[in-house]
């Protein structure tokens, strides 16, 4: 019954005429009110009145700052700050730069910022005798320029670099000279491998599609001439191969494994099995391992002695075909 009486009342008071409206939004406030958000002493608040930096009116005989236009000017200024903490500038900084922020962002110091702007001529605007650049002239000079470049621009370049080779680089792999590499790219029947990228104005092969011509066709290998030493002397072929693609990829003799040791990628490959099974092995100790830093290296002889031997028990035959 009391929650029946409960809703009457609510549904009479949310009827009545002289329901409490709420107060609408404050429009002005008092030269002092802007001062305290400021952080100003009397004199510095109507020095920046004065400045007719936002709308202010007399009205009942005092002096009031209209709040839209305040908001507005200080959205668009960086010099002052409220004690609030709230952060100035915010739609300055979404249309422009100051010379700090070019700085930053080319990673160079400020006063060759300002030799830049004077030099290149870029338009500026002076907020608060602070010179700024407007962001669509900045961003207009900079891509149509190459000497100067983002930290973010840096690294995507050096990453495209990495993944990527010269037309002379994949000549030198092959073996083969520069111009039968054009004819390589422009021909019907191998063309359709390769994909290439423009860096600093020049083309460059992607190091995987590089990779998909060498497994997809038998005309053209890796050229020999590019081993280094305890490459070249390898006798297991198809480990030499293995190791050439991944010196491909990586750029990094360290990732190979040379005549004395295996990496367990390599032992897989001569195992014909998977990678977590070499590491399964080697926890097992069924073949001794070396730590070089990271990185673990299998002793070469031991491992083929015991996949020798193994081989022998599961019955498996590796020896030579037998003359009939």
């Amino acid at each position: 019954m009391k929650e029946e009486y409960q809703d009457m009342i609510e549904a009479i008071e949310s009827h009545s005429p002289y329901k409490r409206k709420p107060s609408p939004q404050k429009k002005w406030m008092s030269v002092a009110e802007m001062g305290e958000l400021l952080g100003l002493k009397k004199t510095d608040r109507y020095w920046l009145l004065h400045k007719n930096v936002f709308e202010s009116r007399e009205i009942a005989g005092k002096l009031r700052v209209n709040i839209a236009s305040f908001e507005k000017w200080y959205a668009n200024q960086v010099k002052y700050q409220k004690v609030t903490g709230e952060e100035p500038g915010l739609e300055l900084k979404e249309w422009s730069f100051s010379v700090r922020d070019i700085a930053q962002l080319l990673e160079i110091e400020e006063s060759v910022a300002y030799d830049l702007i004077k030099r290149e001529k870029l338009e500026t605007v002076t907020i608060d005798y602070w010179k700024r650049i407007p962001k669509d002239v900045f961003w207009n000079w900079y891509n149509g320029q190459t000497k100067y470049q983002t930290a973010e621009d840096r690294k995507a370049k050096r990453e495209l670099y990495e993944a990527t080779i010269s037309m002379p680089d994949m000549a030198r792999l092959l073996g083969v000279s520069r111009g039968t590499v054009y004819t390589l790219l422009k021909s019907r029947k191998y063309g359709k491998y390769f994909s290439t990228v423009i860096i600093a104005d020049q083309k460059r092969i992607t190091k995987e599609s590089f990779q998909k011509f060498l497994d997809e066709q038998d005309e053209y290998q890796l050229s020999p001439c590019n081993d280094y030493k305890e490459l070249a002397m390898e006798e297991n072929i198809a480990l030499a191969n293995y190791r050439r693609k991944k010196l491909l990829q990586t750029g990094d003799r360290r990732c190979n494994g040379n005549l004395s040791y295996l990496t367990p990628e390599e032992a897989a490959l001569m195992a014909k099995v998977s990678r977590s099974m070499i590491v399964n092995w080697y926890q097992r100790e069924e073949f001794p391992i070396i730590h070089i830093g990271n990185r673990v290296r299998i002793c070469r002889k031991e491992f083929e002695a015991w996949l020798e031997e193994r081989r022998k028990k599961n019955g498996v035959h590796t020896g030579t075909k037998p003359q009939v």
